[in-house]
């Protein structure tokens, strides 16, 4: 027999919750509290950084071709440490903070991809001369600021333009690839808790 920790009624042991006030007969797992931000910052450096700069050196940035591989493999390395660092355990964290770290990962890996890229732009600009005539040749008469945009991001020249062009579109495709890695390696983990989680208030940074 067991006693309800709410009136002090007497209750079988199988039961769920007290005949007499209605309360909980046994004690649900506490919740989680939700990770601070700055918990997420580690994890999304180091996933960045191998997205960052796989993706930005030559030849080897071609990876990307199959399914963005590096950028996904780098938002499930920021979820994978993630896991290993959650001070509840690693079945503790949710989709939403796979999602989260992923994309975190991939805003740190667009930094590092274009400040990678402008060295090895300089390096390689006999190689670019030659992309730029053949991009030339490909847009034929198209005309228009596209036609700008696309011809200045292979042009060898380095402008403001070029750099900040080059950094949106690694933003845009490093978050959402990277993201989906995180919700990746958590799936393919095995969460435990059923569903994907609502985003979570963050307190602390």
């Amino acid at each position: 027999m067991n006693t309800c920790r709410h009136c002090g009624a007497t209750l079988p042991d199988e039961a769920q919750y007290c005949m007499q006030c209605g309360g909980a007969a046994v004690e649900g797992p506490e919740p989680s509290e939700p990770l601070p931000v700055s918990g997420f910052v580690e994890p999304a450096i180091l996933g960045g950084a191998l997205l960052g700069t796989l993706s930005a050196l030559p030849i080897i940035s071609l990876g990307n071709a199959l399914c963005c591989m590096w950028v996904v493999g780098g938002g499930a390395l920021a979820a994978w440490l993630l896991r290993k660092k959650h001070p509840q355990g690693p079945e503790s964290v949710t989709y939403g903070d796979g999602a989260f770290v992923g994309v975190l990962s991939g805003l740190f890996g667009a930094v590092i991809a274009t400040a990678i890229s402008i060295p090895v732009r300089l390096l390689s600009a006999e190689a670019l001369r030659a992309n730029l005539e053949a991009a030339e040749e490909m847009l034929g008469d198209f005309e228009g600021p596209i036609r700008e945009l696309l011809l200045r991001l292979v042009s060898p020249e380095l402008s403001f333009v070029t750099i900040l062009a080059t950094f949106f579109m690694h933003l845009v495709m490093f978050s959402l690839f990277a993201m989906v890695g995180g919700i990746l390696l958590l799936a393919i983990m095995g969460r435990k808790s059923g569903g994907p989680a609502a985003p979570r208030a963050r307190t602390g940074v």
